[in-house]
């Protein structure tokens, strides 16, 4: 029984509704010239768009450094002459140096990259 109902759906295969071909969006954007757009609207090519993501990846990165660098320094200040407290911000104010270092770094190869291939 199971057998002859999967012959017959597969007997009676129904192709899925093609968006792209059947929606006339493609012929629309043809016409009213949008179809020469590329990556994010910009006029640039793909090593464009990706450099776009990575730079503004690095610069969220970079402010959440920065961030711990502030949060660091108020731990610091108002810790009091607490020992504890002021190595434990020491140590996020060092790291936090030490991730914005490697966020600069990772920047400025970044940048040389792709303007390199964007050449």
């Amino acid at each position: 029984m199971l057998s002859a109902i999967n012959a017959a759906i597969l007997n009676n295969k129904q192709l899925a509704y093609n968006f792209v071909e059947n929606s006339g969006l493609n012929d629309t954007a043809e016409k009213t010239g949008h179809t020469t757009q590329t990556l994010f609207g910009f006029n640039g090519d793909l090593a464009f768009g990706i450099g776009m993501i990575i730079n503004t990846a690095l610069s969220l990165l970079g402010v959440v450094f920065l961030g711990l660098i502030i949060y660091g320094g108020i731990m610091w200040m108002t810790a009091e002459g607490a020992e504890e407290r002021v190595e434990k911000a020491k140590g996020i104010i060092t790291n936090s140096i030490i991730g914005l270092v490697i966020v600069l770094a990772a920047y400025a190869i970044s940048y040389f990259i792709i303007s390199a291939l964007a050449k």
